[in-house]
């Protein structure tokens, strides 16, 4: 072959897949191609596989086109055919058939379906399946010697959470037994300060009235009052 032939060659090629990728017709568009073979490009939403056959879904819920491998082709497809083929821009080529009011195509071979390769990526060739995901880095192996003082940094923390609990109690019985021994302070009118008491603090009264109760009550400016129970004790106070 001349080398003009050959170049005249690889043009037609060119042009040939320059026509095939214009010719791809949008997942969007597939039910207007019922009982047509096309090249339908979309993005794959989802896959779902079933011991009946597995379905790619270019719309979510499977609401529009889909294309389906049964049972007797899976095993031309790769295995891990999700993670190969999930959120991927694809072409599947093959007649459109419809299916209770839905567009849809069978895959009987792996060349039926190619990735659309991204900006700068080499296209893979016809037939060619897309490469094996990289496998998830392994987790990392545990350090015994950490494991052992975290778990000692953790009894510790529980052991001093412990102790502030019980000092906190303790703090709260020390107040409250303080606040029931102390008595009043000196030089204020309190509950069972007798009369003598009273006069110092507050001098002589305007008026006394006696109770029923065999008691007192000293009156004292500003409606203030002393009430004292039967054997001389102050019992209640009013005004101060």
């Amino acid at each position: 072959m001349s080398r003009l032939a050959l170049a005249f060659a690889l043009v037609v090629v060119l042009a040939d897949s320059a026509h095939g990728r214009s010719d791809a017709v949008p997942v969007s568009s597939a039910g207007e191609h019922v009982g047509e073979e096309v090249t339908i490009e979309g993005r794959v939403v989802s896959a779902h596989a079933s011991p009946l056959a597995t379905v790619l879904a270019f719309t979510p819920n499977f609401a529009g086109f889909t294309a389906t491998i049964l049972a007797a082709d899976r095993p031309k497809f790769p295995n891990n055919f999700e993670q190969r083929y999930r959120d991927k821009l694809v072409r599947v080529t093959g007649v459109v058939t419809a299916y209770r009011g839905k567009p849809e195509m069978r895959l009987r071979e792996p060349s039926q379906l190619q990735v659309v390769p991204a900006a700068g990526e080499t296209p893979l060739p016809p037939g060619a399946l897309p490469p094996e995901p990289s496998p998830p880095a392994p987790p990392p192996t545990p350090d015994p010697q950490a494991a052992e003082t975290a778990r000692a940094l953790a009894a510790l923390e529980d052991r001093v959470a412990a102790i502030e609990t019980r000092l906190a109690a303790i703090e709260q019985a020390l107040a409250t037994l303080a606040a029931r021994t102390a008595g009043p302070a000196p030089g204020t009118l309190h509950t069972g300060l007798t009369g003598p008491g009273v006069r110092a603090l507050l001098g002589e009264p305007r008026g006394v009235i006696d109770t029923t109760d065999g008691g007192s009550i000293w009156e004292y400016a500003s409606g203030r009052t002393v009430s004292f129970d039967s054997g001389g004790r102050v019992i209640a106070w009013t005004g101060f």
